[in-house]
């Protein structure tokens, strides 16, 4: 009877709930880090959508209607692993702001190091000045006369 090999069953018994710990961890930050870029995706796609919409809807209270039932529309069901929880967008004079949020539970509590809650949030903000073609065809115009003396 040998008792010679003993010691690998033990190491194993310690090291394999280490490495399986780390990996779900690992799985775990990279389920979030896709979660955020994918809201990162979706506010700047709107922000873009509603820039481009101001151009062509004069009416403010439309716009806003439209630019809401967009963010409306916004498909939720495309994050893996957390619970998609705002959209929002915001109108005022020259300006468009879209900010997104989104969270996901930490599955072991007692393990996260990086927060007192059972929580790991995300929040994107985006701006944008709102600009009419015509002034940017002035502005356009003006900077290519200066470049033009420039080159005199």
């Amino acid at each position: 009877m040998s008792h010679g090999n003993g010691y690998f069953t033990v190491e194993a018994a310690l090291v394999l709930p280490i490495v399986m710990s780390a990996l779900l961890l690992g799985i775990y930050l990279f389920c979030f880090q896709y979660d955020r870029c994918l809201l990162e995706q979706d506010a700047a796609g709107l922000l873009l959508w509603s820039s481009t919409a101001v151009q062509n809807i004069e009416d403010a209270e439309e716009l806003k209607r439209q630019i809401q039932s967009r963010a409306a529309e916004v498909y939720k069901e495309k994050y893996v692993a957390w619970d998609f929880t705002a959209m929002e967008i915001r109108l005022e004079k020259n300006e468009i702001g879209v900010s997104g949020r989104g969270a996901i539970t930490f599955p072991v509590p007692q393990w996260n190091i990086w927060n007192d809650t059972n929580l790991w949030e995300a929040e994107t903000v985006y701006k944008s000045s709102r600009q009419r073609p015509v002034l940017f065809i002035r502005q356009y115009r003006k900077l290519q006369r200066l470049t033009e003396n420039s080159e005199k």
